[in-house]
């Protein structure tokens, strides 16, 4: 999905799998219709606007902006415990994604290598209320209004209320804050929920509601409640992200893209990749947001984000090329083809499983050879 940070108009807006709009011209067969509707892929599903999944990482710029605003930290604001590959909280061992850890950090430098641990400890700085309070307030709870029909809401708890009911009162423990902080536990947005964060971002930190249909006024909502420097301060960082952190494969050699990767856990088989990303990062044109089932990390997302992002502000082409891939194995990608399911395929008996209602990947096993 694409957006105009500055007005919240849709760029472009693309789901896959997805069908042949032509073959509906003329009619379809009953066999064709049953196998849109049927099939385990969902074709008939847009993905961008219909399906939750945890933000992952994407989802640590939101705690960043709520630490900022109530002044618990600033850009060189260093945690009490260095990263050493995870964080013991309680009788738990929380792990950070890289199991060598990190060391000591500022908030910067914590974004630009997505430490976990460096969140783990800012989530209990905030605390529980506080991050639920700001988040709600945010609208990550609810839909963002965008003019195209079956929006579903994100999914957050409303407060620790929530957490009474969940486990009982005086059952669970401040320990929820850390999940939370890292875009996990019971954290489900939509790609459309978490583009608008970064169009705020991008922008003066006013909500814009996404728009496909121009209108005679803009509609803006809420405030991140940010000062300017404040914004800066997340700016520069999401530009660390990509120029020497975990989206550095996608780094242009004359455009300079601020961003986040994200890898969203999935139960039900690999985990999914996301990277949201805005350019110019000195004076944004457009915000893309994109999240790509079972890709494993977001740093096999960032390099498609990133070619996007040139070809819509026109960037040579051989500039683009100049792209150094980040590839989550040793094995190259494999070609990118639009997945279409053709009107001649017969009718697939679609699998009974279903997914997680927290985490609502839209195919429940990653496909197979």
């Amino acid at each position: 999905m694409a957006l105009n940070p500055n007005t919240g108009e849709v760029l472009a807006l693309y789901s896959a799998p997805t069908f042949n709009p032509n073959a509906f011209v003329s009619g379809i067969s009953p066999a064709y219709w049953r196998t849109l509707s049927e099939s385990p892929t969902r074709p008939l599903l847009d993905r961008s606007i219909k399906t939750r999944y945890p933000p992952g990482s994407t989802w640590k710029l939101a705690i960043a902006a709520m630490a900022l605003k109530r002044g618990i930290v600033g850009p060189r604001s260093h945690m009490p415990i260095p990263c050493r590959g995870g964080l013991q909280y309680g009788n738990r061992f929380f792990r950070c994604w890289n199991a060598h850890g990190h060391g000591d950090l500022t908030l910067t430098e914590a974004i630009a290598q997505s430490c976990d641990v460096y969140f783990y400890q800012l989530g209990i700085k905030l605390g529980v209320t506080s991050l639920l309070e700001d988040a709600n307030e945010w609208g990550f709870r609810g839909r963002t209004g965008i003019d195209l029909p079956g929006e579903i809401p994100s999914e957050f708890p409303t407060g620790p209320e929530y957490y009474d009911r969940l486990y009982g009162p005086r059952r669970w423990t401040s320990a929820v804050a850390l999940n939370l902080a890292i875009g996990q536990g019971e954290n489900a947005q939509t790609l459309i929920q978490m583009v608008r964060l970064y169009q705020q971002l991008a922008s003066d930190g006013r909500m814009r509601t996404p728009f496909v249909v121009r209108a005679s006024t803009e509609a803006t909502r809420a405030s991140l409640d940010l000062t300017a420097d404040q914004l800066a301060t997340l700016r520069r960082a999401m530009i660390a992200v990509v120029e020497q952190g975990t989206a550095r494969g996608s780094r242009l050699a004359n455009l300079t893209i601020a961003g986040k990767t994200g890898t969203a856990q999935n139960p039900h088989g690999l985990d999914h990749g996301w990277f949201i990303g805005f350019a110019p990062a000195d004076k944004p044109e457009i915000v893309i947001g994109a999240i790509i089932e079972f890709a494993r990390h977001g740093t096999a997302v960032a390099p498609l984000v990133s070619r996007a992002i040139a070809h819509y502000l026109g960037i040579d082409e051989r500039t683009a090329a100049q792209l150094q891939v980040t590839v989550p194995n040793d094995s190259a990608p494999a070609p990118f083809r639009i997945p279409l399911v053709p009107d001649t395929i017969r009718p697939v008996i679609p699998d009974t499983t279903r997914p997680s209602i927290r985490i609502d990947s839209a195919i429940s096993r990653p496909p197979t050879r």
